[in-house]
């Protein structure tokens, strides 16, 4: 009962959310963040109605949904970075390419781990794919939070909200996937509870954070960051022609 009543709170404040963003024409300004509420709240309808329907088949359909919501998230990651970098055209290709680098690893890991599995089962492997790729954005997502604070880069309102929101929903779903992992059906009924309750959480901090548009400042002097890619870029380059010189030097007869 519970559980049940968790689910469609979270439903509810999922529809204020993507009602308040039509309102507040914020569709547009964050594409994936949206899509991905909009996927968990047709996903959470549609386990709603298995539920009651269909019981049997739940658990499938739970780790299904959850299986297409964790690869969403990684399309909400690279929106966060791309909103965050807008400003830094140096940096963004470094982050953008780094970005993609990453979660084609973590996913290519993850698909050989499953076909080299005989053990394979919809609800275990998904749990381990599922706790792969979080820890793979929670870590990305602290990288760019570091980053930022360390070159003093404002982010805004909305953009805080989402991060911040997003990387506590990653943080707990991590917590009690590993919980669930290591102490398996034991857990499952304190698991229930627990993660819907902290996705409440998320959902109250971002209807706080993205009730309306806020723009992300602009800063009046060049950004350290930009400033540090370029002397780097520099540097390499500098390096690379060293290099080359020698290596031309000592091929000549």
């Amino acid at each position: 009962m519970t559980a049940t009543l968790l689910c469609f709170t979270a439903v509810a404040l999922e529809m204020v959310l993507l009602g308040r963003a039509v309102r507040g024409k914020l569709l547009k300004r964050y594409k994936f963040f949206y899509c991905y509420l909009a996927v968990v709240l047709v996903g959470d309808l549609f386990l709603l109605c298995i539920y009651h329907l269909y019981p049997r088949i739940y658990a499938p359909a739970y780790w299904g949904t959850e299986l297409i919501g964790v690869l969403v998230g990684c399309g909400l990651v690279w929106e966060v970075y791309k909103i965050a970098f807008a400003r830094y055209p140096g940096a963004s290709h470094v982050a953008r390419d780094t970005l993609i680098l990453v979660f084609i690893f973590a996913i290519s890991r993850v698909l050989v781990e499953a076909s080299g599995n005989p053990n394979w089962t919809i609800g275990r492997s998904t749990l381990e794919t599922e706790l792969s790729l979080r820890t793979v954005q929670t870590a990305l997502l602290a990288g760019l939070v570091i980053l930022f604070a360390y070159y003093e880069i404002p982010l805004g309102r909305n953009l805080k909200g989402i991060i911040y929101g997003y990387g506590l929903f990653l943080v707990t779903s991590i917590a009690n996937l590993t919980l669930r992992n290591d102490l398996g059906s034991s857990f499952q009924h304190i698991w229930e509870t627990i993660q819907p309750a902290c996705y409440i959480l998320v959902l109250f901090g971002w209807c706080l954070t993205l009730w309306s548009y806020s723009p992300v400042p602009d800063q009046e002097s060049e950004p350290r960051l930009e400033a540090d890619y370029r002397a780097l870029v520099a540097r390499t380059r500098a390096k690379l022609r060293s290099t080359r010189a020698r290596l031309l030097k000592d091929i000549r007869p």
